[in-house]
């Protein structure tokens, strides 16, 4: 009984550890008043910028990775998109917006529980 036990802790502690996402050098799983990100990609001039809003005063584009370093490309939204499912984030809505030189487009994610 006790080896399942020590087993339990120790898987349940391994798979917390799998949802980590860093957004430049901040850990926004660890911050716990963050419970939604909005990943924003804005298009202007055929260029393609991706940035985080998680509540940040000013939200730049920043490297976004995992705990093992993967980054994700930053000029394709889908890559960051798959990269925070993957690590513990769920899509909810999206919207996008635009003028002639400019379109914006908007990912709401939640933290899985």
């Amino acid at each position: 009984m006790k080896k399942l036990i020590i087993t339990l802790v120790i898987t349940l502690a391994c798979y917390s550890g799998f949802s980590q996402i860093y957004v430049g050098d901040v850990n926004i799983n660890k911050k716990q008043n963050v419970k939604f990100v909005e990943l924003v990609g804005i298009t202007k001039n055929f260029n393609l910028s991706v940035y985080v809003d998680y509540g940040q005063p000013k939200p730049v584009e920043e490297e976004i990775r995992d705990k093992n370093g993967t980054i994700a490309r930053s000029n394709n939204i889908i890559s960051v998109l798959n990269l925070m499912t993957k690590n513990g984030w769920e899509f909810v809505s999206s919207y996008g917006y635009g003028t002639n030189d400019e379109n914006v487009v908007r990912y709401l994610l939640k933290k899985e529980k």
